[in-house]
């Protein structure tokens, strides 16, 4: 290309377009960021938290209040050697009374959802007594009606668990978006076939997020129960220790059942991803 003087002007370069810069690859973690990116490190950050505390503790405070960690230590290695026997008894406890008070209210709470203006509106009231009544009277209750131990552990947790899983259960069916529900009823299914297709997968949801939350609460409750109306069990251990003023003892029964609560929540959550993997996770950025 050449001016009005005849001289050859210089010509662009052709445009190459768009720039792209290829994405740094992702740094490979290291061993610190693999253990924070591990599921297990909010459970071990709270437990050597924990520790760290009891550990000032015995510092600055009277060793009656509280103990040197190596006597909290050998306190709970005596547990898992000598003791053992109480802690699988209360968890074995702990396991059968929940699993009753998830199955029957659960049972119960899709009958009320099903048919709630019979059997619905005649139960929720008792239902709501029965989750009034202190976790007290129900021991006290216990001890006055029931000679066998196992009977009365398993009476208090059970009475205690229910009502929280059929509310759960009962106001989940209540909260059902009705469009599907509309087109449920299109096909003109019987009551008992709603309650099997749509209710009973619908409340998974509900006696799951139930466990979760009652599960730590009624083991609390239960070693409570066995304190007062029971001979064997944590709960038991717990009455010795004070009665002798072992507070290394009692630390010691507290971490481990601290250490069962991580493990029930852990084992809730693995079953929580596999019944329900197909409901998405929201996560705030």
């Amino acid at each position: 290309m050449t001016d009005a003087t005849g001289t050859v002007a210089p010509t662009a370069p052709p445009d190459p377009g768009p720039r792209t810069t290829a994405a740094p690859e992702p740094a490979r973690l290291g061993l610190a960021g693999r253990l924070v990116d591990s599921q297990f490190s909010p459970i071990v950050f709270t437990i050597v938290l924990l520790v760290l505390l009891l550990w000032i503790g015995s510092l600055v405070s009277d060793p009656f209040v509280f103990p040197p960690l190596d006597r909290i230590a050998g306190s709970v290695w005596q547990v898992l050697t000598e003791q053992w026997g109480d802690m699988a008894l209360t968890l074995v406890r702990f396991a059968a009374a929940l699993a009753a008070a998830m199955v029957f209210g659960w049972a119960l709470g899709l009958l009320m959802g099903a048919f709630r203006r019979t059997i619905g509106r005649f139960v929720n009231p008792l239902v709501a007594v029965v989750q009034a009544v202190p976790a007290l009277s129900w021991v006290l209750l216990a001890i006055l009606w029931m000679e066998v131990v196992e009977t009365r552990i398993a009476f208090v947790t059970f009475m205690i668990a229910f009502p929280f899983f059929v509310i759960a259960v009962y106001e989940g069916i209540r909260d059902m978006d009705k469009d599907v529900l509309e087109a449920i009823e299109q096909f003109r299914p019987s009551r008992l076939q709603v309650l099997r297709i749509l209710l009973l997968p619908q409340s998974v949801v509900n006696v799951i997020m139930t466990f979760r939350a009652t599960a730590a609460m009624t083991l609390k409750l239960m070693v409570f129960a066995e304190l007062i109306a029971a001979d064997s069990g944590i709960g038991h251990r717990l009455q010795v220790a004070q009665s002798n003023f072992r507070v290394d003892a009692i630390l010691a029964w507290t971490l481990l059942l601290v250490v069962a609560n991580f493990l029930i929540l852990w084992a809730t959550d693995r079953v929580e991803k596999l019944a329900l993997k197909w409901r998405a996770e929201a996560i705030v950025r």
